[in-house]
């Protein structure tokens, strides 16, 4: 197997808080990430597979840009992820992020050689998430 993966880069705002709970729980347990702010992230796409024999790709990384493009940056670079109706009802976390972003990439992706294998975000240089799902 042979993993492929692209980085790209976005900037969006966000407020950790809960619709089930009052503005003081918020409060002590987001701290002050329940105030809005925003982070420089990174979303890393990572795709196993086997490399095709006629072009020798396991997936051709042009496509795979502008699938994350499309489907991902053009609707959440320079947003509040609150307002976004991918997050309706989600606490926008870099956990929450990677999943939601997962869930949208992975049926475009598929390949009869390559499937998506998984999203990481960068919330900040010293902390990042993965997701993989357990579906296979």
């Amino acid at each position: 197997m042979v993993f492929v993966s692209r980085k790209e880069h976005f900037s969006a705002s966000h407020t950790l808080a809960s619709d089930n709970l009052s503005k003081e729980q918020n409060q002590l347990l987001f701290g002050k990430c329940s105030n809005i702010h925003g982070h420089n992230y990174y979303l890393e796409v990572t795709l196993v597979g086997t490399p095709d024999e006629i072009t020798g790709y396991v997936f051709d990384l042009k496509e795979l840009k502008d699938i994350i493009k499309t489907e991902i940056l053009d609707k959440v670079d320079h947003q509040n992820l609150n307002s976004i109706p991918m997050f309706k009802g989600i606490v926008p976390t870099a956990e929450n992020i990677a999943i939601i972003f997962y869930n949208i990439l992975e049926p475009k992706l598929k390949r009869p050689n390559a499937r998506l294998h998984s999203v990481k975000i960068y919330e900040t240089e010293k902390n990042s998430v993965t997701y993989i799902s357990d579906k296979l």
